[in-house]
Order: C-alpha cells, then sequence, then structure tokens
C-alpha cells in the first residue's frame, strides 16, 4: 500500500506541477492530479498506521507490552 501511495502521489505531484506551468503559460489546464496527490497521501499514511498496528500487535504477543 505504502509503494502504491508513493507512485500516485509522484504522478500526482507532476500532473499538478504541470497544470500550473500551463496555466501560467495561458492554457485552460486541469487540477485533477490534486486527487492523485491526496489519494497517494492517504495510502501512505494508512500503510504506516497498519505496519504501527502490526508492530503493536507482534510486541503484545512476544509480552513486551507495556
Amino acid at each position: 500500500m505504502k509503494t502504491a501511495g508513493i507512485i500516485l502521489l509522484v504522478i500526482g505531484l507532476l500532473s499538478t506541477l504541470g497544470a500550473l506551468i500551463g496555466a501560467a503559460s495561458g492554457h485552460s489546464t486541469s487540477f485533477g492530479g490534486l486527487a492523485f496527490v491526496v489519494l497517494g497521501a492517504f495510502l501512505i499514511s494508512r500503510g504506516n498506521k497498519k505496519n504501527e498496528e502490526e508492530k503493536k500487535k507482534q510486541e503484545w504477543v512476544d509480552g513486551k507490552s507495556e
């Protein structure tokens, strides 16, 4: 999930950058790349939370819980 999030985030940033450059040139552009940025950030966040949950669960199983 985290890898897919990073890929979507990069694609979204590049798309948004292209839209900004196009808008600065006076062309009609679409900022749909922001959706990819939001989705990528969500997937990265969810991947990090999932890793933390698995780590806490493993610590509890091993008896290292506080």
